[in-house]
C-alpha cells in the first residue's frame, strides 16, 4: 500500500468538530458477571465473521473474475477480504488510518465515518468520505472533510489516488457510470443549506469539484445519502422527505414543462416528497430503496393499487424512543401524485403512506437504556435486513407493503447493528461492536415467508452473564457533540460522550 505524496498540506483549509478521542474500553475482568441485553435470535444461522473488523460502519462488493471480494469501511479504515469461499474470507489488505491521515492528523485517532462505501465495479475505485471529527481534530483547528479516492485495481494492494476536500463529507455515492460523485452530508460552508455536491472523477487522480449544487434544501438541513435505483433514478434523502432525480438522457423537468437532457450536473427531477409527520415525525430520511426493474422482484408486489415502480422504502433515523413506538421506524410511501414537481419547494407534499414498520410491540423487543432506529437496510427476494441498533439485525417480509412481517431476526450478545448487505444468498451485517458477520436465513425463514406467519422475538430480557477478556462489551450510542443523533457514536465510558469517553 502507498500513499500518493498529493496528500499534503496544500489539501487543507477550513473546518472540523470536536472529536471524541479514542480512550480504551474497560476490560471486564474473567468470570466478573455483568448485566447485559439477552441476545436472541431466530430463524438466522451465524455462518462466520471477517476478522480484525471491529468499529465496521460500510461494506461493498466487487468481483475480480472469479474472485469475490468484500470492501469493509470503518474507524481503522478499509480493509478488502477475498469471500469467494464465504465460509473461509481471507484479508487481502488494509488500507490503515495512519496511511489516511492528512497532514495535522493524529493519526492514532479513528477514522470518521463513510457511512455507505462506493466502489466503482469497472475502475476498481473505492470512494471513502472522511467526516469533520476524524483523526481527533478539535476546534478553533482546521477540520478537513471530503473524500479519498482509492484504487484497488489489485484488492491485495490498495493505493490512494487522491484526497478531494469540499464542504462535506458524509456519504458519496456514484452517479453515471461512476463518473461523477454526488456527496452528502452536512453543508459546512457559510450558505449552511442542505445540497449535494457533484465532484467530476472522470480523471480519478484530479478530482474537479463542479460549481453547482443539486437538491438544496432549507438553511440549517441536510442531505443524508443517495442511492441510484435500476432505472437511473438518484434518491436522495434527508430532511423533508426523499427526493429523485433523471441524471441522463432527455425527460420532461415537472418543473418548467420542458424536455431537456439530465446530466449529474443538472439533473431532472422525477418524483418524491415528504412523508406524513404521524409516520416519520422528525420527516428526516436516511437512506431509501425504489424497487423497480431488475429489482423489482425484491421489493413488494405489484398490484393495481401500487403499480411497479410506484413505491419508495425509506428510513426514517431518530431516537425518541427506545422501542422505535414514536419515531425512527421503516416506512413504505407511495410515489404517485409526486410526478409533477409536488414534492420540491419550500412545502414538499406528502406521499401516501403505505406501510409501516418497526420492532415496537413485538414481544421480546427491549425497553428501557436501548437504542433503537431504523437504519440502513437492503432487500432480495421481498425480504429487508434490517438494522436497528441495538435491537439487532430484523428480516421483514414486505411482500404485501400494507403489512410488512418479521420473519427472523439476529440479536447476538453486545450487538449495535450498523448496516446488513445481502450478497450471493447470505447477509454480510456491518456490527459497529461485534465486527462483520455473515449470517444465512434458514428454512424457517422462507417458510415464515410463504405463510405470512409474523415471527415475535421471544426474551427474557436483560440478564446477568459471566464476561471474560475476550467478550464483546455493549457500547452504547451517544449523540455527536456536533451532530447530536444524526450522527451517532459509540460510547466507552459512562455511556456519555466527551474528549475523554469517545471511541
Amino acid at each position: 500500500m502507498k500513499v500518493l505524496t498529493a496528500l499534503t498540506a496544500g489539501l487543507l483549509t477550513a473546518l472540523t468538530v470536536q472529536d471524541a478521542s479514542a480512550a480504551p474500553a474497560e476490560t471486564p475482568q474473567q468470570g466478573a458477571e455483568e448485566v447485559r441485553l439477552a441476545p436472541a435470535a431466530k430463524n438466522v444461522r451465524l455462518r462466520t465473521t471477517l476478522p480484525g473488523t471491529e468499529r465496521a460502519i460500510s461494506i461493498a462488493f466487487a468481483q475480480y473474475g472469479r474472485q469475490d471480494v468484500a470492501f469493509v469501511s470503518s474507524e481503522s479504515g478499509l480493509q478488502t477480504f477475498d469471500v469467494t469461499d464465504v465460509d473461509h474470507p481471507k484479508l487481502l489488505d488494509h488500507l490503515t488510518k495512519q496511511e489516511m491521515a492528512l497532514p495535522g492528523d493524529d493519526p492514532t485517532q479513528r477514522f470518521w465515518e463513510n457511512e455507505d462505501i462506493n466502489v466503482d465495479p469497472k475502475r476498481k475505485l473505492a470512494f471513502l468520505a472522511r467526516e469533520v471529527n476524524s483523526f481527533g481534530r478539535t476546534l478553533p483547528g482546521d477540520r478537513p472533510t471530503g473524500n479519498y479516492i482509492v484504487s484497488a485495481v489489485n484488492p491485495a494492494d490498495l493505493k490512494i489516488l487522491a484526497f478531494h476536500r469540499q464542504n462535506t463529507g458524509h456519504t458519496s455515492t456514484c452517479i453515471n457510470d461512476c463518473q461523477y460523485l454526488w456527496t452528502a452530508g452536512r453543508d459546512r460552508s457559510t450558505e449552511n443549506t442542505g445540497r449535494i455536491y457533484v465532484t467530476d472523477i472522470r480523471d480519478p487522480r484530479n478530482p474537479k469539484e463542479l460549481p453547482v449544487s443539486v437538491d438544496v434544501r432549507g438553511a440549517g438541513k441536510i442531505t443524508h445519502d443517495v442511492q441510484v435505483d435500476a432505472m437511473g433514478i438518484a434518491w436522495v434523502a434527508g430532511d423533508d422527505g426523499t427526493r429523485g432525480y433523471w441524471t441522463d438522457g432527455w425527460h420532461r423537468d415537472p418543473l418548467t414543462g420542458k424536455f431537456r437532457k439530465a446530466t449529474a450536473a443538472d439533473p431532472v427531477p422525477y418524483a418524491g416528497g415528504n412523508v406524513p409527520q404521524i409516520d416519520m415525525p422528525t420527516r428526516f430520511t436516511h437512506n431509501s430503496f425504489r424497487p423497480v426493474g431488475r429489482t423489482l422482484f425484491d421489493g413488494p408486489r405489484p398490484t393495481r393499487e401500487n403499480p411497479a415502480g410506484s413505491l419508495l422504502l425509506h428510513t426514517e433515523e431518530a431516537f425518541g424512543s427506545s422501542t422505535c413506538k414514536d419515531q425512527g421506524r421503516f416506512v413504505i410511501s407511495s410515489l404517485k401524485g409526486t410526478e409533477n414537481g409536488e414534492g420540491w419547494g419550500s412545502t414538499p407534499k406528502e406521499m401516501k403512506t403505505v406501510g409501516v414498520w418497526s420492532p415496537d410491540d413485538k414481544e421480546g423487543t427491549l425497553p428501557g437504556d436501548v437504542t433503537c432506529s431504523a437504519h440502513y437496510f437492503d432487500v432480495q427476494n421481498r425480504v429487508v435486513a434490517y438494522s436497528w441498533y441495538e435491537q439487532g439485525t430484523r428480516f421483514i417480509d414486505v411482500s404485501n407493503p400494507a403489512k410488512p412481517i418479521q420473519i427472523g431476526y439476529w440479536r447476538p450478545d453486545a450487538a449495535t447493528s450498523w448496516a446488513p448487505y445481502w450478497h450471493k444468498g447470505n447477509v454480510f451485517v456491518a456490527d459497529i461492536v461485534r465486527g462483520v458477520e455473515i449470517v444465512s436465513l434458514t428454512k424457517g425463514a422462507y417458510d415464515a415467508q410463504e405463510s405470512g406467519t409474523n415471527v415475535q422475538l421471544v426474551t427474557g430480557g436483560p440478564v446477568k452473564v459471566k464476561v471474560g477478556p475476550g467478550d464483546k462489551k455493549r457500547l452504547p450510542l451517544v449523540p455527536h457533540p456536533d451532530y447530536g443523533y444524526a450522527c451517532p457514536m459509540i460510547a466507552s465510558r459512562g455511556g456519555s460522550c466527551d474528549p475523554s469517553s469517545c471511541c
